[in-house]
């Protein structure tokens, strides 16, 4: 796991966008909230917020949206400890109370009718979460004091509790972010990055999401898995496709580099020029696996192992050339 600040801010950036805070909703929040909103209505609240204890929550984002005959107020808490927090419920409190007290103070709602509130905590630390998401699971009290007690419950999502057929089934680009945060290697990491690619062409306004959704991908991969990220440039113009398309396939490339460069390494090693050659068509061997695998994550490559074991040094080449850019491992193994 990646240290907070940096999730913190990545994380603002990327619900910062409402076709994000939609797809946040609509996969992963309860039907029956997210099917009473309209999305179209999504208002980012400016200002931060100051708890009673004054701490400043700039990190968070707070959203307002039409639902039903009232305004929602969606609060979205990014929280990237390492581990749960059991304070949170009455953190959430303090949350809840300093946005309503803003909210007041600034005279956008009538303090004797107030708007809902639906606090979301975002979770993505290594332990599960475990602590209590209602402030009254925390309160022990005898039944005759129950009604006087604070009462509010949070949305809880906790990123490593969805398992990579969950994710993969939700099929849009929120998912593809869990699924990144969980991915365990290099090529694993990849091959999520080219399914949100994937998933970035449904959404209207691609272009401004593309460049904000890229730059988290960069310092994600950056920090987490570097190897995957030594051929992306800093600004990348493209014309078909995305920047993620882009950089997916710059990241292929450089699987191949990497890939030559560990034969090379291997046939030093054994010191023989035969050893040398040995290790470079290795090398090739392994750079065209790992590329079939992030070009296409869901195929079964079965059926092409006899061809892999039997080809040549030339053979390799000529089919890393066209893994780049086929559309289906078919293409790819196709006799000209």
């Amino acid at each position: 796991m990646t240290d907070a600040p940096f999730h913190d801010t990545g994380y603002k950036a990327l619900f910062s966008l409402p076709e994000l805070v939609q797809q946040l909703i609509e996969g992963f929040v309860t039907p029956d909230i997210a099917q009473l909103l309209d999305f179209s209505t999504l208002e980012l609240v400016a200002g931060s917020f100051v708890t009673p204890a004054m701490q400043s929550r700039e990190e968070d984002v707070v959203w307002r949206v039409k639902m039903a005959d009232t305004t929602l107020y969606l609060y979205l808490l990014l929280e990237f400890q390492s581990t749960p927090d059991a304070a949170m419920p009455v953190r959430m409190v303090q949350y809840v109370a300093a946005l309503y007290d803003s909210l007041i103070k600034e005279k956008r709602v009538d303090p004797r009718r107030l708007p809902p509130v639906l606090p979301v905590v975002l979770y993505n630390g290594e332990r599960r979460w475990r602590a209590a998401t209602d402030i009254g699971e925390v309160i022990e009290c005898p039944p005759v004091l129950r009604a006087y007690q604070p009462r509010l419950r949070y949305y809880l999502l906790d990123e490593g509790a969805y398992s990579d057929h969950e994710l993969a089934a939700v099929r849009n680009v929120v998912a593809g972010i869990f699924a990144l945060e969980n991915a365990e290697g290099k090529e694993e990491a990849l091959a999520v990055v080219r399914r949100i690619g994937e998933a970035l062409q449904a959404l209207p306004n691609r272009e401004r999401i593309d460049r904000v959704l890229t730059q988290w991908v960069k310092r994600y991969l950056q920090r987490v898995h570097p190897g995957a990220m030594m051929a992306v440039e800093e600004t990348l113009e493209t014309g078909e496709g995305t920047m993620l398309a882009t950089n997916v396939q710059k990241w292929a490339e450089e699987l191949l580099r990497e890939g030559m460069q560990q034969g090379i390494q291997q046939g030093m090693q054994q010191g023989m020029q035969q050893g040398i050659h040995r290790g470079q068509h290795e090398g090739k061997l392994w750079a065209l696996r790992q590329l079939l695998r992030v070009r296409f994550p869901e195929a079964d490559l079965t059926p092409y192992q006899s061809r892999l074991d039997a080809a040549t040094d030339a053979e390799l080449e000529r089919l890393l050339t066209k893994a780049a850019t086929a559309a289906t491992p078919d293409a790819v193994f196709a006799t000209e």
